[in-house]
């Protein structure tokens, strides 16, 4: 096999494993479970990035089924995760997720570190009132909460005036309750940010099995691996949020039980594959789906991982208010051919095609992207404005 058919096997391994070539029928708590999460962002640009994930991986998609697999019957659940951003996991593997990405570290600290460093007679006295007080509501605002404990005058004082001297051992409390999990999003409220609304998780019946740190990293380190079928350690130190040199020997582990093969080396990378993924070597795909992939999806986080085996980059600005670039990158079948920059104007019900680049010529005017774009217009209950 010549190395450009090698590397349009392996493309189609990892669009398979991510869900991409084929769009499933399995249940929304499955595909979270393949691919490791749905990472959650609050942009409004268009639909969110979870609902964009699920509505390119998931067959007749529609965002409430989302929305109601989280806050209403809790299949997935919130969670601070990979890189400790905020991602949707699995119920069933929750404590999995708490206990792998619990030494990541981010911002200076990691959650361990953050929670021990605060840890007190005091705020623990705090969260016990903080829990108490919380028994009997199916879910509250920060706001709510505060307004309950007669706490509004000065929680506001703290979070919009900054004033420290307002820190009270119970927001501290609060805090540390959503971070360690104690504290589940049971729901979101409309608007810009989607203030979230929150619950005991005990009302949820939701419990956290102890996991040892070190296994659990192996687990989530294979569970990385298979969810994108071809990777490396490097790749998987970017997405994860762990140091490449804390993922080389749980690699090599892993290889040596024989989870996990070497499979090639591209340039200077060692390419891994999971071993239930090596039937698919042997498998030809000829798809020419076309799917319209968020730049906060996980398939196009890492550029060097994306540009080894799609030969395709991009750029995008997350935090201009004015001239903000959102491109949507064209896949065709195994293919990045181009991208949409687009917006949702969410009061007149149009989507806004404000670029349109497709750099592959053979894909002028393709009618599978066009059919594409009018289905994710569909999916935002909109009309297309050029």
């Amino acid at each position: 096999m010549d190395n450009s058919n090698y590397i349009n096997v392996l493309r189609n391994i990892i669009l398979e494993s991510q869900h991409l070539l084929h769009k499933s029928s399995d249940s929304i708590e499955s595909i979270v479970s393949d691919i490791c999460g749905l990472q959650y962002d609050p942009n409004p640009t268009i639909h969110l990035n979870q609902y964009m994930m699920l509505w390119n991986r998931k067959k007749d998609f529609k965002a409430e089924q989302l929305d109601i697999a989280a806050y209403k019957e809790f299949k997935v659940i919130e969670t601070w995760a990979f890189k400790r951003n905020m991602f949707f996991v699995p119920r069933d593997e929750y404590s999995l997720y708490k206990s792998a990405t619990k030494g990541i570290v981010r911002w200076g600290d990691s959650d361990e570190s953050w929670l021990a460093a605060g840890d007190s007679p005091e705020i623990r006295a705090a969260e016990k009132e903080l829990k108490e007080s919380l028994k009997e509501f199916d879910g509250l605002t920060a706001n709510q909460i505060w307004e309950n404990l007669d706490l509004s005058f000065e929680w506001n004082k703290y979070r919009r005036e900054h004033d420290q001297s307002y820190d009270l051992p119970i927001f501290r409390a609060f805090y540390r309750s959503v971070r360690r999990g104690d504290l589940l999003t049971c729901g979101r409220n409309p608007g810009t940010f989607r203030e979230p609304v929150y619950i005991l998780k005990e009302k949820v019946g939701l419990t956290i099995e102890p996991i040892d740190e070190k296994t659990a990293v192996k687990l989530m380190v294979e569970k990385l691996t298979a969810s994108f079928g071809v990777t490396d350690p490097v790749h998987i130190s970017h997405i994860s949020g762990y140091k490449t040199a804390d993922i080389l020997p749980v690699f090599k582990e892993l290889e040596a039980e024989k989870r996990i093969v070497n499979l090639c080396k591209l340039g200077r990378k060692n390419c891994y594959i999971h071993s239930s993924k090596i039937p698919l070597l042997n498998e030809q795909a000829d798809d020419r789906e076309v799917r319209l992939i968020s730049p906060m999806d996980v398939i196009v986080r890492d550029k060097v991982w994306l540009e080894t085996f799609f030969d395709y980059s991009f750029t995008f600005e997350y935090f201009k208010k004015k001239g903000m670039k959102w491109p949507l990158s064209i896949l065709v079948g195994n293919r990045f051919v181009g991208y949409i920059d687009c917006k949702m104007n969410w009061k007149t019900k149009k989507f806004i095609i404000k670029e349109k680049n497709i750099f592959d010529p053979d894909f002028y005017g393709h009618k599978g992207i066009e059919a594409a774009i009018e289905e994710l217009a569909a999916f935002h209950d909109a009309e297309i404005m050029s």
